[in-house]
């Protein structure tokens, strides 16, 4: 709440600028009026009106000032100081987190091994590739269409669209934008009137190509849904989402080996 509260007021800091320089300059204007009703003033009564004036327009205008001075940091100290600890990279608890990025490994290349015999004893041996990412599961056909994934800010490799879920699975993908505060997911069953809602909580570190959380099916009913991901920036406007069908299933049923529940007597001799 205060962080939102932070980033609106650097939003509309120049707003918060021009109209306390338009308040500092009437409270001048008011000063300026009583001085010169005071200068002008014969009775008693009439001083001490005009320094009333006096002194509330200098209170006034310094409250202005240190008004603005206030703003000034929020939007200039207080702002970046928090959008850094999100990040990451300032000097606040979450100074030491690093962003989580990984990269898509590649097969390595052939290794020869030389032993030193003839070179016509067969094909040289290669090395096991590594395997790149893959989307798992069973994938339902004729999913309807996918909804922005930019690959670069909101981009989902699991789920697939039209993926078939029963168990806890664990999303993978990429979460990043400029001026990047949290990413969620959110779902919504697949009929009329339905609006998406969060589930599980806000993550607050971005992710490029890596695990972004885990998928609990159990505690919804089996059907179609639309799952995405959406990320949010510093003003907690929604500047990126990536949206896919998928299908949650009773977890399919496994085979029970049958075993005899009690020994057969034997009969007496």
């Amino acid at each position: 709440m205060i962080s939102e509260l932070v980033f609106f007021v650097k939003k509309i800091a120049f707003g918060l600028y021009i109209l306390s320089a338009g308040g500092i300059l009437y409270m001048l204007y008011r000063l300026l009026h009583a001085r010169r009703d005071l200068s002008a003033s014969q009775f008693k009564l009439e001083r001490e009106h005009a320094l009333v004036r006096q002194a509330s327009a200098i209170t006034l205008a310094g409250l202005l000032i240190e008004f603005v001075l206030g703003v000034w940091a929020i939007a200039n100290l207080t702002a970046p100081t928090i959008r850094d600890i999100r990040l990451g990279t300032g000097s606040g608890p979450g100074a030491g987190q690093e962003r989580f990025e990984t990269s898509t490994p590649v097969s390595n290349p052939p290794v020869v091994l030389d032993t030193g015999g003839p070179s016509n004893e067969g094909p040289a041996p290669f090395a096991t590739p590594v395997p790149t990412a893959t989307a798992v599961g069973t994938i339902v056909p004729d999913a309807p269409d996918v909804v922005g994934c930019p690959r670069d800010s909101a981009w989902l490799l699991v789920p697939g669209n039209g993926q078939l879920l029963f168990e806890a699975t664990t999303v993978w993908g990429t979460a990043r934008i400029n001026d990047f505060a949290f990413y969620r997911f959110e779902i919504k069953p697949m009929t009329a009137g339905a609006e998406f809602a969060p589930i599980g909580g806000d993550y607050t570190v971005p992710v490029v190509d890596g695990p972004l959380g885990d998928i609990l099916p159990f505690n919804l009913p089996t059907g179609e849904y639309r799952f995405r991901v959406a990320v949010f920036d510093n003003t907690t406007m929604m500047r990126a989402v990536c949206e896919v069908t998928i299908f949650i299933s009773e977890p399919p049923a496994t085979a029970t080996p049958i075993g005899v529940s009690a020994a057969s007597p034997t009969p007496a001799p």
